[in-house]
C-alpha cells in the first residue's frame, strides 16, 4: 500500500497545484498534468534515477503525446477524458518502459495498452472545473500507466492492436460521445452530483 500510496500522492499533488492555480506543465493538459509527473518523480525516487534518463523518459513521453495530437485529440472538449487521460497514461507507461530498458516494441505495447484501457472515459467536470473528477484520475491513470509498463515489460512486446489502432479508435469513439458527456459539465457526474446536492 505505501507505494502505490507513493504514486498517488506525485500524481495528487501536480493535480492540487493546477486545481490551485499554481505553475504546472500540461502533461498533455491541464487537467490530466499529474499522470506523467507522478510517475517520473515516483521512478526517480525509487530508482535513483539520474537526469539523463528523465530527459529520455521526457522525450519519449513527448512522441506518444504529439502522435495522439496530430492523429486523433488530447482536448477533453473534443473527445471526452480519454483524450486526455488516456493519452497522459500512455505518455507515462512508455516513458516508464523506455525508463526500465524495454525494447521499442515493448514501449509501443505499453502505450497502446494504457490509451486501450481508457477508451470510453467520459469528461464531466463537476461545476464546470477541472478538479472532480479530475483529480482522482490523475491517480488511477499513475497507477495504471504503472500496471501497463510493468505489464509490457513482463512480455516480449508481441499484440494484436497497435498504437496507432488505439488511438485511432478514441478519436471515433470521442466523435460518438455525446457533447454533454465531454468537458461542457452539463451532463454525467456534474449533472448528477448538482441533482442530489
Amino acid at each position: 500500500m505505501k507505494q502505490v500510496g507513493l504514486l498517488f500522492a506525485f500524481a495528487l499533488a501536480v493535480a492540487e497545484e493546477n486545481a490551485a492555480g499554481g505553475k504546472i506543465v500540461t502533461a498533455p493538459t491541464c487537467g490530466s498534468s499529474g499522470v506523467l509527473p507522478g510517475v517520473l518523480f515516483y521512478l526517480s525516487s525509487e530508482e535513483h534515477l539520474n537526469e539523463h534518463k528523465i530527459l529520455r523518459a521526457l522525450a519519449t513521453a513527448g512522441l506518444i503525446g504529439n502522435l495522439v495530437k496530430h492523429n486523433a485529440s488530447i482536448s477533453g472538449a473534443e473527445v471526452g477524458c480519454q483524450g486526455e487521460i488516456g493519452t497522459a497514461c500512455a505518455m507515462a507507461a512508455a516513458a516508464m518502459t523506455q525508463i526500465m530498458g524495454g525494447s521499442p516494441t515493448q514501449i509501443e505495447y505499453a502505450a497502446e495498452m494504457a490509451m486501450e484501457h481508457n477508451l470510453g472515459l467520459t469528461c464531466d467536470p463537476v461545476m464546470g472545473y477541472v478538479q472532480i473528477p479530475c483529480i482522482e484520475r490523475n491517480a488511477i491513470a499513475a497507477s495504471k500507466a504503472y500496471s501497463c509498463a510493468v505489464y509490457a515489460l513482463s512480455s516480449d512486446g508481441g499484440h494484436k492492436v497497435s498504437f496507432d489502432q488505439a488511438v485511432e479508435t478514441m478519436a471515433e469513439t470521442g466523435r460518438d460521445i455525446q457533447v454533454a458527456y465531454r468537458e461542457t459539465g452539463i451532463g454525467g457526474l456534474a449533472k448528477n452530483w448538482e441533482a442530489f446536492r
